[in-house]
């Protein structure tokens, strides 16, 4: 039976090995205390350069105070205060000293000029992307026009010209679906909501149909057919969307046949005086005009045969809807 042999030369170097590694770790660990040490003698100095700033500051306002009693008392003159000797007598702080000092006596302006700065920033960065208007219209019809904005909204802009300047056109769609089978509580907030409207002196262009409130049909231009005379689609309610070319410009191909595209007459309102409702009516109604003459063209040339959806029939003695 063979002996084992024992490689002596090899626990031997492991145990320098070891003895290495633990020599390594105890020089990490003085380094790492030495470090920790010279860490906590700054700060103790930087401390101490703050009070010691601290103190002198103090003394030298006690000494002016004591300066100014004097002169106020008349203890002394002015020739002899040290107030007035001489610009040295009051020696500033400087490098961080003197920042310990500005932050004690300014810190509530410093950090209140900040926030200012940071609201207002947001406030200028809000307003300048904010997207706004070019111009408004209104829905104001008892059918699903109301849950097509984006495609109402898209249509308009092809016929809207940058007029804020901006550097891109947006068409505001405002929805106020006002009908017959609405509860009051509703039709009351709707009708609020248009009134508001019509006082700010936007949204011009409203889009209408059989179901539209009398009282605001009143507020349409009726004229239009002296301004459109030669044009079928234009009678005194405006301009009839009663084509299919329009039902496929709003994605609505059950869209109703007296859907109309209106105009509210210039009228002086809280927002707006009688020159300002005009220039803001010529705006709309150069809009418009863009958009009657191409639109009839478009259906002239297509032969449009308008459509056969009927609107909603309501019985006269109850709220109920039957659809034709």
């Amino acid at each position: 039976m063979s002996k084992k042999k024992i490689n002596i030369d090899k626990l031997e170097l492991d145990e320098e090995d070891r003895e290495y590694e633990e020599r390594l770790a105890k020089e990490e660990q003085n380094k790492r205390r030495q470090l920790e040490e010279q860490a906590a003698a700054e700060e103790a100095e930087r401390e101490k350069q703050e009070r010691e700033a601290e103190k002198e500051r103090e003394r030298q306002i006690a000494e002016e105070k004591l300066e100014l009693l004097k002169l106020k008392s008349g203890l002394t003159d002015e020739e002899s205060s040290e107030l007035t000797k001489n610009d040295d007598a009051y020696e500033k702080p400087h490098g961080w000293a003197a920042v310990v000092n500005f932050w004690y006596h300014y810190k509530f302006i410093v950090t209140f000029s900040f926030i200012a700065l940071v609201i207002v920033g947001f406030l200028v960065i809000t307003e300048a992307t904010r997207k706004r208007d070019d111009i408004c219209v209104m829905i104001v019809t008892d059918n699903d026009l109301s849950q097509r904005t984006e495609e109402i909204e898209t249509f308009f802009e092809k016929y809207v010209d940058d007029l804020d300047g901006n550097g891109y056109v947006h068409v505001g769609i405002i929805n106020i679906p006002i009908g017959q089978n609405i509860d009051p509580v509703t039709e009351n907030t709707y009708t609020q909501k248009f009134l508001a409207q019509v006082q700010t002196g936007e949204a011009m262009i409203v889009i209408t149909d059989s179901h539209t409130r009398d009282d605001y049909m009143e507020m349409m231009d009726n004229t239009l057919k002296e301004k459109f005379p030669d044009n079928k689609y234009i009678d005194e309610k405006g301009f009839s969307l009663n084509s299919e070319v329009m039902a496929q410009e709003f994605k609505y191909e059950l869209m109703p046949n007296d859907v109309h595209m209106s105009i509210r007459f210039p009228q002086a309102t809280m927002s707006l005086d009688s020159e300002e409702a005009k220039k803001k009516y010529d705006e709309y109604f150069e809009v418009f005009s863009k958009i009657v003459n191409d639109i009839t063209a478009r259906c002239e040339e297509t032969h449009d045969k308008g459509l056969t959806t009927e609107p909603i029939q309501y019985d006269a003695d109850s709220s109920t809807a039957d659809e034709k």
